[in-house]
């Protein structure tokens, strides 16, 4: 008996459905995360996925009816799964003020004496299970991929400029080191804007997925490299000023082109405070052909605007808010230690205790709730591999997938944690600590939060 080809145009009907009735959907698999609000997704869309450009060719050339958007319904809506900047450019042409300001009055413009499209055909999934496997199909194969850290930085970045200031920023995004995105969107903004890269070097800049920003970002968080090149970072938002002319340009510009070559990299030219040194310093007298870069701070070359509030800086990880809900000294002395450690200084004994403190609490917390795994051995020790893969467990049977999610993260990451131990030849850098530390929060979070409710449950 032969197999039938899937034919979704037979197996979706068609139905037609105003445009105001179209949900955009917080999962969105071409996005590669959840948002928070239709607000958020319409924000980035814009921003950051040229949904203008799709409103100004609807525009233009009218909507094309050969290939209708995916939706399935969902607690009484049609919830888009594909299609979402079709939509959502469908949607600010019926309503303007839905887009970001910087694009709502082009938009009401534009459509000055023009109707609307009002109402469009769409395909109806009968599930979105189903409707996943022909996203898969059509999308690369997965179902979902992990945003870079330069995207993520990006979509943090497009909330700024839709009004929200920094300070609201870190508020919002708690366990996110807002500031160090703010960074680098800003020098990677720096990089797009430079004169002294070649088209073909602009064309890599520009893909935010395979750009090296890690190896930039160690590049800029240098020092040395800030006094010499006279950039400025906010301690507090992270926003940026560079100098002015030629010289700053044509400096950065060949580290740009090294970075996105690979002739300079995070294992090589970048890795130490020396070879970094080195580097910078070879690069200067050969660009400029003068041992020192002229320094203008007078004028910032870009318009990235500096809060002018005074702050005290921080340079603590762990916010002195988290408290410890169990009775053990041994993770209150820890914690302690993690909210009063300056990890910039001391990166090495920072990773060292965050690995320590995220296997106790996990030991605890599963001691606590009577779920606390065997030793693989008699007599044997019960190691963070097993807690981890037994939380992820519990977690899986409670259909907790974000959860699971970040503990799968946390065991394809940890790998840093557990090589600063045990390898003399990795050390820490703070960076990373940040990032190992925002990984591991949210899972802190929940088991502090979850263990204090359990905890008032059975007071009461």
């Amino acid at each position: 008996m032969q197999k039938e080809i899937t034919n979704y145009q037979d197996k979706w009907p068609l139905a037609k459905v105003k445009i105001t009735e179209l949900i955009l959907d917080i999962k969105n698999v071409r996005l590669d995360t959840e948002y928070e609000s239709q607000d958020e997704i319409i924000n980035d869309l814009f921003l950051n996925e040229e949904a203008m450009g799709i409103l100004e060719s609807i525009h233009q050339n009218g909507y094309f009816p050969d290939e209708p958007p995916v939706v399935v319904k969902e607690n009484g809506k049609f919830v888009v799964l594909d299609g979402n900047r079709r939509v959502v450019s469908l949607k600010a042409m019926l309503s303007p003020n839905i887009a970001p300001s910087k694009y709502a009055a082009k938009i009401e413009k534009l459509m000055s004496g023009r109707k609307a499209i009002e109402n469009i055909d769409v395909h109806v999934a009968k599930s979105r299970d189903e409707a996943m496997e022909y996203l898969a199909a059509k999308h690369t194969k997965t179902t979902r991929k992990a945003w870079s850290a330069l995207r993520r930085a990006y979509f943090y970045y497009a909330q700024k400029e839709n009004g929200q200031s920094v300070e609201k920023l870190i508020e919002r995004y708690r366990g996110v080191d807002i500031p160090s995105y703010i960074k680098m969107y800003e020098m990677h903004n720096v990089a797009l804007s430079l004169k002294g890269t070649s088209e073909e070097i602009k064309n890599k800049i520009a893909n935010k997925r395979t750009f090296p920003i890690s190896t930039l970002e160690r590049f800029y968080s240098d020092k040395y490299i800030q006094e010499e090149l006279g950039i400025n970072f906010d301690k507090i938002t992270g926003e940026a000023t560079v100098p002015s002319g030629d010289d700053f340009d044509k400096v950065y510009s060949r580290v740009i082109t090294d970075i996105v070559s690979g002739i300079a990299t995070s294992r090589k030219e970048l890795s130490k405070e020396s070879d970094r040194k080195k580097y910078l310093d070879s690069i200067i007298n050969e660009v400029l052909d003068k041992t020192k870069i002229e320094k203008k701070k007078t004028k910032p070359a870009f318009s990235f605007k500096r809060q002018k509030k005074a702050y005290r800086e921080k340079n603590t990880l762990v916010s002195k808010k988290i408290e410890n809900p169990f009775d053990c000294p041994g993770i209150t002395r820890i914690l302690w230690e993690l909210q009063a450690i300056d990890y910039l200084k001391f990166p090495n004994a920072t990773a060292d205790l965050l690995r320590t403190f995220l296997e106790i609490i996990i030991k605890k917390y599963l001691e606590e709730i009577k779920s606390l795994p065997a030793p693989k051995r008699n007599g044997g020790y019960i190691y963070l591999d097993d807690v981890l893969k037994k939380i992820k467990s519990d977690l899986q049977t409670a259909t907790n997938h974000k959860l699971v999610q970040v503990i799968s993260e946390i065991e394809k990451n940890k790998w840093y944690l557990d090589s600063i131990n045990h390898n003399p030849e990795v050390f820490a850098v703070d960076y990373r600590v940040k990032e190992a530390w925002d990984q591991i929060y949210p899972l802190v979070k929940y088991i502090f939060e979850t263990y204090n409710k359990n905890k008032i449950t059975d007071q009461a």
